[in-house]
């Protein structure tokens, strides 16, 4: 039987720059999605921020997002996400303190 010693290394070094390329693919993949993610119509994406996260339970959290100089109260629970009220336009400047925007959001007398 002859013995073919170069074929157990050659793909040894084929699955080895596979694995490098899928490696260096997911290091791109990862730092363009640190840097605002994927759009299908470059320059168009209007960039979405959340602003604060205040947790409420377990499983639920309210959100302050921002998105084409507005901003939202959202609640994200185990049901899904849900638009709560909207909050005006972005205030100029530093940001105010979550409890802050909260009773803006809140209607006098209702407990938070």
């Amino acid at each position: 039987m002859p013995a073919d010693d170069g074929l157990p290394i050659t793909s040894a070094a084929i699955s080895l720059a596979v694995i490098l390329v899928l490696l260096a693919l997911a290091a791109w993949a990862a730092a363009r999605l640190r840097r605002g993610g994927f759009s299908l119509g470059q320059g168009r994406a209007t960039p979405i921020a959340i602003i604060a996260t205040r947790i409420v339970g377990p499983q639920a959290s309210l959100m302050i997002v921002e998105a084409e100089g507005l901003r939202f109260l959202v609640g994200a629970g185990r049901a899904g996400i849900t638009a709560i009220t909207p909050l005006g336009p972005a205030p100029a400047g530093a940001d105010a303190p979550f409890e802050t925007v909260l009773a803006r959001a809140t209607p006098a007398g209702e407990p938070t």
